[in-house]
């Protein structure tokens, strides 16, 4: 009888020393405020890198006729071209062509036209301009 006395009050000191104890509330952090740093571009081709260019892969329906000025397989050499030439005051587009030949290609336009002898005319005019010799017309069908 005495064992089960002291097995009786040894197993209350065991259970008693298990009981879920009330945890306190946690502190409430302060509200944390962050503060970014911006610095000012010091260069244009920073702030060029911040711009948002005109991206357009669906160019004017009205233009059949692109002088294209770069193609590119990478389409974000693409868009650094295109947004050079934005940059430099041009109406620049990303043409891709959907399937057929040169479609894994992106052509960048920077002048579109909806007449052919406009196309052609202007195409002369380009590449008898000193740095432009490679400009090229893309016809869309």
């Amino acid at each position: 009888m005495q064992k089960l006395a002291l097995f009786t009050i040894l197993a209350m000191f065991i259970l008693a020393g298990c009981k879920d104890k009330p945890q306190p509330a946690p502190a409430k952090k302060p509200a944390t405020t962050m503060v970014e740093e911006i610095k000012p571009d010091t260069t244009a081709f920073e702030e060029a890198m911040f711009e948002e260019p005109v991206v357009n892969t669906r160019p004017n329906i009205a233009n059949k006729y692109f002088l294209i000025s770069g193609s590119f397989q990478e389409y974000s050499n693409a868009e650094k071209f295109q947004r050079d030439l934005v940059n430099k005051g041009m109406d620049a587009q990303i043409i891709h062509r959907e399937p057929g030949p040169n479609s894994d290609f992106y052509k960048v336009s920077y002048m579109g036209f909806s007449n052919w002898k406009e196309a052609l005319s202007a195409l002369e005019n380009e590449r008898n301009t000193p740095g432009k010799e490679g400009v090229w017309l893309l016809v869309k069908k």
